[in-house]
């Protein structure tokens, strides 16, 4: 059978799983009906082969040569709710990415959350004092995550704080607050240096090892082995990755979304937000910035989402926020902030409003956020500028005088002092045009795209 160069060429370009680049896809669409129509394929062999290639082509031409797409999904996780945000070349790579990013949140939180038995971090507390306990090297990945956070802040962010955590909570139960001695024996049992991490290579049990075929070499050496990690606390010691995990493992989801295809996208996990890549023009906001924009929650309006202070451009960064405004104990008839300080044991103090940190590694801007509310605004900038790559802004009540003290309705929102590091201002921009920042699409519905409004924010 002879055939002509147009159709060998479209005939390579299926078995290819492409289309050449010489061939157009319309081109080959054209080729493959005119080879059912002709004379030279009647038969039952030449309208199969012409069907299948009809087929064929159908689906490269449903995955190609389309604009990219942008969707969006919101699930309830990690005593929050996270968003996922994806852009990709086609429905069908947003869809994979976005199931790929909620199987690895499902896969930490098995590892990382110590509420959920089981977990490894479950284990790790109940075994505290007794014996070392195996674990995944995703949490191994997240104590070395937690423990660069520690070391860069000077010790101002301890996931060990679990004993102090629980002092106050029974604290605020009795009513009383907790006495110096109290206070001390909590924070004997707290410290990342008392945290051992154990790395050891062992046999690999035969039940793992593949059957080799009949007479094959024997394996390699290293082939029979395995690196087990294990992990241990002294006794009374708590391991809490509250404060880090949500940053780790947004970083974590993007990065599997950007293995199966996707070409920009934002993990936003309540005040933890991580965007990678850039947007392509058709899917850009109307100013034309490509970069993901996310808003700073106004801590002078802690129950109104809407009300943003600044907003940020990121691209491949992180912005995470911490603040007092939300969580709290209430002893006495007095508030304390939900963020102690591990080298005291006391809750930090409240004239920092909130904290918000820019940075590449979303576990450290998490890690930061914190840090920055126990350091307070001198020490955090000093910390902030020591770190490349890494910004802030702190944002301080302002002193009110006594002499306009009282109804808050009459003397309005209590006024603000902002703090920037030296490269914040170049990231901000006006929250106001958060409302471009929606899905362009026309065709966008609730289901698939969020409301324009409901723009990522950084809020604790």
């Amino acid at each position: 059978m002879v055939l002509s160069n147009e159709v060998r060429a479209g005939r390579a370009a299926v078995r290819a799983g492409r289309v050449s680049s010489r061939v157009q896809p319309h081109r080959v669409v054209s080729i493959a009906l005119r080879m059912e129509m002709s004379g030279r394929f009647r038969g039952r062999l030449g309208t199969a082969v012409a069907a299948a290639l009809v087929a064929a082509v159908a689906l490269l031409l449903a995955g190609c040569g389309g604009e990219p797409v942008e969707r969006i999904e919101t699930r309830a996780a990690m005593t929050t709710e996270i968003t996922v945000r994806v852009v990709a070349p086609d429905e069908r790579t947003a869809r994979v990415c976005l199931e790929s990013a909620w199987r690895e949140m499902e896969e930490c939180t098995i590892r990382l959350d110590r509420w959920t038995e089981g977990s490894d971090v479950a284990r790790i507390n109940a075994n505290a004092g007794k014996f070392h306990v195996n674990v995944d090297p995703l949490t191994v990945s997240c104590l070395a995550a937690a423990k660069e956070a520690s070391t860069k802040s000077g010790g101002a962010f301890d996931p060990t704080v679990g004993p102090l955590l629980s002092l106050w909570r029974k604290a605020e139960q009795r009513n009383r607050a907790p006495t110096d001695e109290e206070l001390a024996d909590a924070r004997s049992r707290i410290g990342m240096d008392k945290v051992e991490i154990l790395a050891g290579v062992v046999q690999r049990p035969l039940s793992e090892m593949d059957p080799a075929p009949p007479g094959a070499p024997p394996p390699d050496p290293e082939d029979l082995q395995k690196t087990v990690h294990t992990v241990g606390v002294r006794e009374g010691m708590e391991l809490n990755l509250g404060g880090i995990a949500k940053g780790y493992v947004a970083g974590r989801m993007a990065r599997r979304m950007q293995r199966h295809g996707a070409m920009a996208g934002l993990v936003a996990a309540a005040g933890d937000v991580y965007a990678f890549g850039r947007r392509p023009a058709s899917l850009a906001p109307k100013g034309g910035d490509r970069r993901w924009g996310v808003a700073v929650q106004d801590p002078r309006y802690p129950d109104d989402r809407t009300k943003h202070y600044t907003a940020v451009r990121l691209e491949d960064q992180a912005v995470d926020t911490s603040g007092h405004y939300y969580r709290g104990y209430e002893i006495q008839g007095k508030h304390y902030s939900h963020i102690l300080d591990p080298r005291t044991g006391r809750p930090v103090d409240t004239r920092l409003a909130s904290a918000t940190v820019v940075a590449r590694d979303p576990a450290l801007s998490d890690g930061l956020a914190t840090a920055m509310a126990v350091l307070g605004i001198q020490k955090g900038l000093a910390v902030v500028e020591s770190l490349e790559g890494v910004e802030c802004l702190l944002l301080e009540w302002a002193p009110v005088p006594a002499s306009v003290e009282g109804d808050q309705e009459t003397r309005g929102p209590r006024p603000l002092v902002a703090h920037r590091s030296s490269g914040f201002a170049a990231l901000e921009f006006d929250p106001s045009r958060l409302a471009d920042e929606g899905p362009t699409e026309p065709e966008a519905t609730p289901e698939t795209a969020a409301p324009a409004e409901a723009a990522p924010s950084a809020a604790p």
